[in-house]
């Protein structure tokens, strides 16, 4: 971790050490609060440390904005293949879809306008399966 954050221009500071372990290791995006609760005190004294350290990650690309829900960002580890979810807006659950949809959209896009494009957004909401069976059993 300290070798990668000086290969990307930053300090291998305690903090971002940490910041980026727990969501290497996380198997879900989790929220700037999620990673306050999770890091230690003497690592990152205040919520806005997790919040300055989440943007410096993500401005170099080591981490990715992957989830949007209810005015909450919630962040992953960037690995060579970038995910999607569907949220459910009963419980708030994530579920990844695997194999991007907008790969073929892109290329189209890529043909048509001359642009190149780095980067895109995708996100669902629904209900999803336990919740649709709480609601109608």
């Amino acid at each position: 971790m300290e070798q990668l954050l000086r290969q990307h221009g930053l300090k291998a500071t305690k903090g971002r050490i940490e910041v980026l372990r727990l969501l290497k290791e996380a198997h879900t995006p989790m929220c700037a609060s999620d990673v306050y609760k999770l890091t230690s005190k003497h690592t990152t004294s205040s919520l806005s440390t997790v919040y300055r350290i989440l943007n410096q990650l993500t401005d170099i690309g080591l981490l990715e904005a992957s989830v949007q829900q209810e005015d909450v960002t919630y962040y992953e580890y960037k690995e060579d293949e970038h995910n999607h979810y569907i949220v459910c807006s009963s419980c708030g659950k994530f579920t990844p879809i695997h194999n991007c949809p907008l790969d073929d959209l892109d290329d189209h896009i890529i043909q048509s306008t001359g642009y190149t494009i780095t980067g895109h957004s995708f996100q669902l909401e629904g209900i999803c399966p336990d919740c649709q069976k709480k609601l109608n059993p």
